[in-house]
C-alpha cells in the first residue's frame, strides 16, 4: 500500500459539481475533511464523513470509490478510522460479504467517552495539586476545576438533548 492509497490528493476528491455533487455538497464535504484534520485525522477520513453525513442509506467501499474517486483501500483505512472514533458503524447485508458503512446519528455516547478521558485527566491535574506550591499549585487547582465544570456541563447537555429527544 502506498501513502496515495491512503491519503489521495485533494484533487480525487468531490470537486463542485462534479460526480452528482451539487456545489454545497462538495464544499461540505471539504470543509468537514478541513476540520477533521484539524483534529488530527487525516483530511481523507474527514471528507468520508462528510459525504457519509450526506448519505440516506448504508453504502459500501465499491460506492464510495466510484462516487469519490478515492482508491478503495484508502477509503477503507478511512472507514475504520471513523469506526474507531464510533462516528460510523459497518453492517452487512443479508448473503453478501460486503461491509456497508453509514454516519452514527446519535453521537452522545461519543461526548460520554470524551468526558471518560477528561475526567481521568481532571482527576490526574488533582492528584498534582497538594504536591505543587505556589503559583503551580493555584494553576493545577484551576485546571482542575476549569475541566471538571466542562465534564458536568457536557453530562447535563446531553442529558437534557436526550429528554428533548425522548419528549418530541
Amino acid at each position: 500500500m502506498t501513502d496515495h492509497d491512503i491519503t489521495p490528493d485533494a484533487g480525487s476528491l468531490p470537486v463542485p459539481g462534479s460526480d452528482g455533487f451539487s456545489d454545497a455538497e462538495a464544499a461540505f464535504i471539504s470543509e468537514m475533511g478541513s476540520l477533521m484534520e484539524r483534529w488530527g485525522l487525516p483530511q481523507a477520513t474527514g471528507r468520508l464523513f462528510g459525504y457519509l453525513l450526506l448519505r440516506n442509506k448504508p453504502v459500501d467501499l465499491d460506492t464510495m470509490t466510484r462516487e469519490l474517486g478515492q482508491a478503495k483501500s484508502g477509503l477503507s483505512v478511512a472507514a475504520r478510522q471513523l469506526e474507531a472514533w464510533s462516528l460510523v458503524r459497518r453492517s452487512t447485508r443479508a448473503g453478501s460479504r460486503r461491509i456497508d458503512y453509514e454516519a452514527v446519528g446519535d453521537l452522545q455516547h461519543l461526548l460520554l467517552v470524551n468526558n471518560a478521558h477528561m475526567r481521568k485527566f481532571t482527576e490526574t491535574l488533582s492528584s498534582g495539586i497538594p504536591v505543587a506550591r505556589g503559583e503551580a499549585r493555584d494553576r493545577l487547582a484551576s485546571l482542575a476545576g476549569l475541566f471538571n465544570g466542562y465534564v458536568e456541563q457536557t453530562e447535563a447537555l446531553v442529558a437534557a438533548w436526550e429528554a428533548r429527544r425522548a419528549a418530541s
